[in-house]
């Protein structure tokens, strides 16, 4: 029995699916790869996502260490 009513069962499925659509685009532009195949000279603010850690990273250049959106070092 699905606890949704047709409204709430579509919706979730276009969240989904819009979910997955943009996680495809930003991985496309963000780049993409391995822990080990980071850019070896980014600038600050550089963005990637890293299939390793599954998550997007930011380069920042003033601790001069990848970051993750909690601003941890990763």
């Amino acid at each position: 029995m699905n606890p949704l009513n047709a409204s709430e069962a579509s919706q979730a499925v276009w969240n989904a699916k819009a979910r997955d659509l943009i996680n495809a685009l930003l991985r496309r532009l963000l780049g993409r790869g391995t822990t080990a195949q980071r850019p070896n000279n980014p600038t600050d603010g550089t963005m990637y996502y890293d299939d390793t850690l599954k998550q997007p990273i930011w380069w920042n250049t003033e601790d001069g260490e990848w970051k993750d959106a909690a601003g941890t070092g990763v």
